[in-house]
């Protein structure tokens, strides 16, 4: 990789973060509902998520701001929903879950995990507010449960939703 394409992936990234802010500033999200999750967990949380769900094997675990493509390297012995497409409204966004995670518990706390390494925390309604706000800069998304024991998967290649269980 050149040095211009590392420095334009870094900008982006960050204009990520920042994006996420404003949209909780302005949409004056409670911060004990949705917030960043603490940086000096990060590796924790996304060592949990790359070993819980990839195949790891024979490849190195990819640095935390290159969490793109992920979904192309599922364990083979997952269970995979059907995918479901997406259209970015709120109301669309959680029908669109509903129909990947029928037993979606809203009333719970899951992470947020960019394809750009940002690691957040938050209850399902604040998540998407933030994301039908963010779509334009988001490649790939996986909303995780706490127990690493499913994902909800958002691939933008085929601009679709689907779950992933063990």
């Amino acid at each position: 990789m050149n040095d211009e394409w590392k420095r334009k992936n870094m900008s982006i990234r960050y204009q990520v973060r920042d994006e996420i802010e404003e949209i909780i500033k302005e949409k004056n999200i409670d911060r004990k509902r949705f917030y960043e999750f603490s940086k000096s967990r990060y590796s924790e949380i996304i060592d949990k998520f790359y070993y819980s769900f990839f195949e790891y094997k024979d490849r190195r675990k990819p640095a935390s701001d290159e969490l793109s493509y992920l979904w192309l390297r599922f364990q083979k012995q997952l269970n995979h929903s059907k995918s479901v497409y997406l259209d970015w409204s709120y109301e669309d966004f959680i029908d669109s879950i509903n129909q990947v995670m029928p037993d979606f518990d809203e009333s719970k706390m899951y992470y947020l995990i960019l394809c750009h390494g940002w690691v957040y925390e938050g209850y399902i309604s604040e998540i998407i507010s933030i994301l039908v706000e963010i779509d334009r800069w988001i490649d790939d998304f996986y909303i995780v449960s706490k127990k690493f024991d499913w994902l909800i998967c958002y691939c933008e290649d085929g601009d679709c939703l689907f779950s992933v269980s063990k």
